[in-house]
């Protein structure tokens, strides 16, 4: 499945496909472009199935009706619908467009690497474990962006040799995301990648 989410501060594409042989994929993600701000989630529920679909679908939910509320919010809000769930690892970026400023945070393995053209790459630190409504303690990172910066986030059914060669070697995300797809052929878990770039 491939989504499309754009406007004249943000493109960003997500692609994701099931582990082979299971009706349900135990990944989910969200985009949505406002005028304001552009805010984006993946999440991994535990192990495949339904009840991972269900888990991380329970994420996809919470952030889709709150996405108006700052990142530290929404990951609360997504603890408090994984009770008496499987759990799921989640990552959600907010980029504030007038600002020019994006605030992450990631519980679990969830891989994601921010790239500004003047050559720095951000690799914000995950809090180890995933979400399952016990309390839970967040690192919430803020760093600012530049024009043209691009982004990246994917789930661990997808493995690539460099993700950061993947951010400078394509100069569109709908080149990007093409070349994505081919990594994900062997289908032996979830994947799921979501790729974007800031104007």
């Amino acid at each position: 499945m491939l989504d499309h989410e754009a406007n004249a501060y943000v493109q960003a594409r997500a692609f994701q496909i099931q582990k082979e042989g299971n009706s349900f994929n135990g990944d989910s993600f969200f985009m949505k472009a406002t005028d304001e701000y552009f805010i984006c989630s993946v999440a991994d529920g535990l192990g495949s199935g339904l009840y991972a679909n269900q888990s991380s679908d329970a994420v996809r939910k919470v952030i889709e009706e709150h996405h108006h509320e700052e990142v530290e919010v929404l990951m609360d809000y997504c603890n408090q619908a994984l009770k008496l769930k499987r759990g799921a690892t989640v990552s959600v970026l907010k980029a504030h467009f007038q600002r020019k400023e994006v605030t992450y945070c990631s519980v679990g393995n969830i891989q994601f690497v921010f790239y500004l053209p003047s050559g720095l790459y951000i690799y914000p630190i995950p809090v180890t474990g995933f979400l399952s409504g016990k309390p839970q303690t967040y690192r919430i990172d803020t760093f600012p962006y530049e024009e043209n910066s691009k982004f990246m986030m994917h789930t661990d059914g997808l493995h690539l040799p460099s993700i950061k060669q993947e951010l400078t070697r394509f100069q569109s995300i709908e080149d990007m995301s093409n070349h994505l797809k081919l990594h994900m052929t062997k289908r032996k878990d979830d994947a799921t990648f979501l790729v974007g770039q800031l104007f």
